[in-house]
């Protein structure tokens, strides 16, 4: 009998979401969660004397998200896919206007937010999602005649035009995760290997003008041996020592040492220190494989929305996969030095609340999708 009432049960919940990526979703916000409030309680302490400010500003955060999102799930796929360009424009025109001096906020010799009665908000975070939908959209319009070097260059134009806003602020990492995303889902879509490769080629040389022109951008390089490299590289190498001293089991879940003022920024750029230090390998290893389920059922989504012909759903089910991944591991290889540092969250991990609201978005689109590819695959059933 309870074998029936959970098969029934599982037949009316199946139509409006995927019961096993919730279950992920839920995991990775609750593991987030409790990385944050251990990586921040000492700064929060020292700062607002308070030891969970940081983690229920985290969780305010998370309210809202999923509050902006209860509406945003009912616009179905195919009026997000019709709206795309609005969407954009919008966002676009916020990135503007950051860089007014009396509505763009300057923190840490960056101008990326705007404030606005007590609210804060980073519109690059944004703008991030809504250009991967419009050019989700825009292939989907031009199916099968992306093999056409005019219909591959229109949205390396409109990247170019973000990537300028973008590098005023400046924002270097964010151009670059925007950059390979477009080439990423460009690829995803039938581009020809020939047009991605000599676009990489095309874009290396501005990009390498700029971080030479730059003594601080350039000094970011310096990470083959950090804790030579003096104030340039003093973030990194405590990373390095915090991640090195976690071993295989770690020092237990709040025994970091990193946090107690050595380490900048625990709570945002370097969440996944802490996480290494405390959790060691094996908690590196969970963390790897949340990601690698949550990438790879996003990808499982977008193949079934690609069998019964929505391409669209198909092709932003990728994306918004290789968004969120691809800022994970990015954020990873920066903390481990595989890569220049940089500021850049962990979604779901790191505090703020721009990457959040985008994250959980992101999340919220992959269940509408789902939703829409589930009564498309019935529709076609009974057709």
């Amino acid at each position: 009998m309870a074998k029936g009432i959970k098969k029934n049960l599982y037949s009316l919940i199946k139509p409006f979401f995927d019961i096993n990526f919730f279950f992920l979703v839920i995991t990775l916000i609750l593991f987030g969660l409790v990385i944050l409030t251990s990586a921040s309680i000492e700064l929060s302490y020292a700062e607002y004397g308070k030891a969970f400010h940081y983690t229920l500003r985290q969780i305010g955060y998370l309210i809202f998200s999923i509050f902006i999102c209860s509406f945003f799930i009912y616009i179905n796929s195919y009026n997000l896919k019709k709206y795309s360009i609005l969407f954009l424009l919008f966002f676009l025109i916020l990135l503007a206007l950051v860089l007014v001096p009396e509505i763009g906020m300057n923190a840490n010799g960056s101008q990326r937010w705007i404030s606005y009665a007590g609210f804060t908000i980073q519109p690059s975070e944004f703008f991030k999602l809504f250009y991967i939908i419009w050019l989700c959209a825009y292939l989907d319009f031009k199916d099968n005649k992306l093999i056409k070097i005019n219909n591959f260059i229109k949205p390396i134009f409109v990247f170019l035009l973000g990537a300028i806003l973008l590098m005023l602020e400046p924002d270097f990492g964010s151009t670059v995760v925007l950059f390979a995303m477009t080439l990423s889902i460009l690829f995803i879509a039938g581009a020809k290997f020939l047009h991605i490769i000599s676009s990489i080629i095309f874009m290396s040389f501005p990009a390498a003008i700029l971080v030479r022109i730059n003594p601080e951008r350039l000094s970011r390089f310096n990470f083959f041996e950090p804790c030579n490299a003096g104030d340039q590289g003093y973030q990194l190498c405590y990373s390095l020592k915090a991640i090195g001293s976690g071993g295989l089991w770690g020092k237990g879940l709040g025994a970091s040492t990193a946090k107690l003022d050595y380490l900048p920024f625990p709570h945002t750029d370097f969440v996944f220190a802490i996480l290494a230090e405390e959790l060691g390998i094996f908690g590196v290893i969970f963390l790897i494989v949340l990601f690698y389920l949550f990438i790879r059922k996003c990808f499982y989504i977008g193949d079934r929305a690609l069998k019964v012909g929505l391409k669209f759903q198909g092709y932003l089910s990728y994306a918004i996969g290789i968004f969120i991944t691809m800022q994970a591991f990015l954020s990873m290889f920066i903390n481990l030095g595989i890569a220049p540092t940089k500021g850049l969250a962990l979604p779901l991990f790191s505090y703020g609340g721009s990457n959040y609201l985008v994250s959980i978005l992101s999340i919220t689109i992959i269940f509408r999708i789902y939703r829409d590819v589930y009564k498309e695959t019935l529709n076609s059933a009974i057709r």
